[in-house]
């Protein structure tokens, strides 16, 4: 019995690895790594708050959000969009250019050979139809004024008429309108042309400038040469005149060169000098201030060409008045006075 208790105490009694080196040889991983035990991990839920109520069964869209606050911008300035006219700006341009011209005039910025060039093409080359056109508007005039004086007995007093009437008025201002007509159309039609197709710049890139070399010559070129036309026509108009009234009414060709003689003073010749230079530098410069301010292609070269014409027209008028005003008003009936006498 003793025996069997023994065995049975000996089934009994844990056993280890540290005892038992037939366990050891058999389970040599130690006894934690054993025992591990690797269980599922398990998410727990997360409760989600939300501000917003829910949106309803019978709502078919989303509630909109509130709109952002309006942005405080600052209001733009009075004449922020606003252009001036194009006649503004032009005739503004006009006096700018003006003013350029005297002050390289005074300084002596002076292109000589292309003045040179500008004073065979006004003189010369206008001569023609400047003189053709005072010999038929003087014939014109005496056969307005011939017969009726040669009615009242003052056929004297038709040459100092005639002379007072071309040098003052009609010489100049005819001159003037074809100068304006022939010569203020090409400047305008040449510097539009050379402005459309970017020329002028390229006189800046050379290092030249537009206005000494294209501008100021064609000013002093119209300002000298017009004057010497006003010379000539004026005595070929009156050279017609007295021709007509020799020929058609029988007033005799010395009694008419007699009585001009007698009429006209040396400041009626002076003058009508004054005016043609006057006339002339508002030709040159309105033509060239329209050239140089031409955009839009071969539309904008035609429109710029008619409208320093016009424009021309129109200043050459006006300028004619407010020199007569400013010339004659003053000692008015004396030269007549002579003529009869």
């Amino acid at each position: 019995m003793s025996s069997t208790t023994a065995g049975a105490a000996l089934l009994l009694r844990p056993t280890s690895a540290t005892t038992n080196p037939l366990l050891r040889l058999v389970s040599p991983c130690p006894k934690s790594h054993l025992l591990r035990l690797h269980s599922p991990r398990r998410r727990l839920p997360v409760l989600r708050l939300s501000l917003t109520p829910p949106a309803t069964a019978g709502s078919n869209s989303a509630p909109s959000p509130s709109p952002p606050p309006p942005s405080a911008t600052p209001p733009p300035p009075l004449f922020s969009n606003w252009t001036p006219p194009r006649a503004i700006w032009r005739g503004l341009s006009a006096l700018l250019l003006a003013g350029q011209v005297f002050h390289r005039v005074l300084t002596g910025r002076v292109h000589r050979r292309n003045l040179l060039a500008q004073l065979r093409r006004v003189g010369p080359g206008s001569a023609g139809v400047s003189l053709l056109t005072a010999a038929f508007v003087g014939m014109a005039f005496t056969i307005q004024f011939v017969r009726e004086f040669t009615r009242l007995g003052l056929h004297r007093s038709v040459g100092g008429v005639l002379a007072l009437a071309l040098a003052r008025e009609l010489t100049p201002v005819v001159t003037a309108v074809v100068a304006a007509g022939r010569v203020g159309s090409a400047f305008a039609a040449e510097l539009g042309t050379m402005q459309v197709s970017e020329q002028t710049d390229t006189l800046r890139v050379l290092g030249s400038q537009p206005i000494d070399y294209l501008v100021v010559p064609r000013v002093l070129a119209c300002v000298l040469a017009l004057p010497v036309l006003t010379l000539i026509s004026f005595a070929l108009g009156l050279a017609s005149s007295a021709f007509l009234a020799d020929a058609v009414f029988g007033v005799s060709t010395s009694i008419i060169l007699e009585s001009a003689r007698k009429a006209l003073r040396p400041w009626d010749l002076i003058s009508a000098l004054i005016k043609s230079q006057v006339f002339g530098a508002i030709i040159a410069v309105v033509s060239c201030a329209w050239g140089v301010t031409t955009h839009g292609g071969a539309k904008g070269v035609g429109e710029s060409t008619t409208s320093a014409v016009v424009i021309s027209l129109v200043g050459i008028f006006i300028a004619d008045f407010a020199l007569s005003c400013l010339f004659f008003q003053a000692g008015a009936g004396d030269s007549l006075k002579h003529a009869m006498g």
